[in-house]
């Protein structure tokens, strides 16, 4: 004998039909693998804001991932290399490449280049700034824009056989970061790192103070190096 479906059943299995759907819809990429070709996001006028999966590095094939402009230039890429090591890059506007990591050893940049710094190798033995008092007396004005919330200097600091002293740092009237002890007869290069004040980009004067704490001699600091670091 047939059986007829009833107008409440059949409403029934529409409404868990649409659900399916619905829950399809909303599922078609959870948990989905690509292990060939890739994937494409557009916007909705059709510009392609990222590629991942096979993407075209010059001439050649890898698998990562392109992120580019709505005007289609690129803004970064990553992709693994034969080695397994991996490689990214940032570009600007005109797709230079302002920054990327170094593959050939696998540590560091490429890009940017950061500067070393120099200084006259008789300073290395007697900086030329000497110091006697007994308070602390600026030597040096450290000039910059705020990028990083900290600053860390080395500091080549000296001293006579008899002559200990103290280094610090001052910004707007007050100390950032610690004290620096220098020894008796010292010669030798010291960290100093310290939390930096102002707004983002803001124009900042970080001063280097020096005093002799005992002795009958001289303290004598000279900055070696001074960059901005993260927290």
């Amino acid at each position: 004998m047939t059986t007829v479906n009833q107008v409440e059943d059949l409403l029934t299995r529409i409404k868990d039909l649409e659900r399916q759907v619905r829950e399809l819809r909303r599922r078609s990429l959870y948990n989905a693998a690509i292990s060939q070709g890739g994937l494409e996001v557009r916007t909705p006028e059709g510009d392609v804001i990222l590629r991942a999966g096979e993407i075209e590095v010059g001439s050649q094939t890898a698998y990562g991932m392109q992120v580019f402009r709505r005007d289609g230039t690129m803004q970064a890429r990553f992709f693994d290399t034969p080695g397994g090591g991996g490689y990214f890059a940032f570009f600007d506007e005109a797709e230079n490449i302002i920054m990327s990591n170094d593959t050939v050893t696998g540590i560091g940049l490429a890009l940017p280049y950061i500067p070393y710094t120099a200084m006259p190798y008789s300073e290395m033995s007697t900086p030329p700034i000497a110091i006697s008092s007994t308070s602390f007396v600026p030597t040096h004005r450290i000039h910059g824009m705020r990028q990083h919330p900290r600053i860390r200097i080395q500091l080549l600091t000296d001293s006579d056989a008899d002559t200990t002293g103290q280094v610090i740092l001052m910004q707007n009237g007050s100390q950032i970061g610690p004290t620096v002890e220098v020894e008796l007869g010292d010669n030798s290069y010291r960290w100093l790192d310290a939390p930096v004040d102002g707004g983002f980009l803001s124009s900042v004067y970080i001063d280097i103070h020096v005093r002799r704490t005992a002795g009958t001699g001289d303290v004598r600091v000279a900055p070696a190096w001074v960059a901005g670091i993260q927290s």
